[in-house]
């Protein structure tokens, strides 16, 4: 049997806070490893405030700690947040923590950003927290994606081929083939169809197949067939099955003078299509 370690502890930064009077010798640290978060979940990151010689230094619970996120080329700001300072403690000394939220990373691209950590004095003005003992003020911090798959984007139809269908005596726009991944579907295997219509009367088929290479009407049966009298909007339909291809049909409905159903002032308009699998 294989077992797969996984490691769950907290992410912890360490800056350099040097509010000593006193000038001492730096004790320079070689390397200060950059920030990673994840996008789309929340981030919990402990700041951990020391002065130059490493010791921790002691941040009241009432001072205001900034941390500010932007864009490091055109120097936008993207994320400003108020750190929570933890009251002290043995552990705790000169610790804060930053939480960023799913909303806060959720329109950021998967980058290399650039942050920074000042303190508020009481009257007014600022105090810069290094990302190393360097003196570098700006740290940098990258946006992974590595938590949640990436959602493909839907195959949207506009264009279908209208023929005549002589035993009905009616018009049927069809799509054509929609490749329907079977590969990557597994139990419960969900299809969903956005339909897109203005005023529209008439049927809307949705069909599949499990043929590979399907070329006429009897590799295709059924799967739902919607009735509309006028419908404007977006009507969701949801299927489940495993299917090589699946196919849109639009029946447009027949006026009440129309020799067949082409005329488009009488049904409205079939606009498009959006098919996820």
């Amino acid at each position: 049997m294989q077992i797969l370690p996984v490691y769950l502890y907290a992410n912890k930064l360490d800056v350099t806070l040097d509010l000593d009077a006193t000038i001492r010798g730096v004790n320079q640290v070689m390397y200060q490893r950059d920030l990673t978060i994840q996008k789309g979940i929340q981030n919990q990151i402990r700041i951990q405030f020391k002065n130059s010689d490493q010791k921790r230094v002691s941040v009241s619970t009432t001072q205001t700690v900034i941390f500010t996120m932007f864009d490091a080329i055109n120097r936008r700001m993207l994320v400003e947040k108020i750190l929570d300072v933890l009251p002290e403690t043995t552990s705790t000394k000169g610790m804060a923590v930053l939480t960023l939220n799913e909303s806060d990373t959720l329109d950021l691209d998967k980058s290399s950003y650039t942050y920074s950590v000042r303190l508020r004095k009481d009257d007014g003005t600022y105090t810069p927290a290094y990302s190393n003992t360097y003196y570098g003020i700006n740290g940098t911090l990258h946006v992974a994606n590595d938590v949640f798959p990436v959602l493909k984007d839907s195959t949207s139809i506009t264009s279908f081929l209208p023929t005549f269908n002589s035993s009905t005596g009616l018009y049927e726009y069809k799509s054509g083939n929609i490749y329907a991944s079977p590969e990557f579907n597994s139990n419960p295997a969900l299809h969903t169809v956005a339909l897109y219509m203005t005023a529209y009367k008439g049927s809307v088929l949705i069909q599949g197949t499990l043929d590979s290479t399907p070329n006429d009407d009897r590799s295709y049966y059924t799967i739902e067939n919607r009735a509309y009298t006028g419908f404007t909007g977006i009507d969701h339909v949801n299927f489940n099955g495993v299917f090589s291809y699946i196919r849109i049909i639009y029946i447009p409905a027949k006026g009440p003078i129309d020799p067949n159903n082409n005329n488009p002032s009488f049904f409205g308009s079939f606009d498009k299509v959006l098919y996820r699998s």
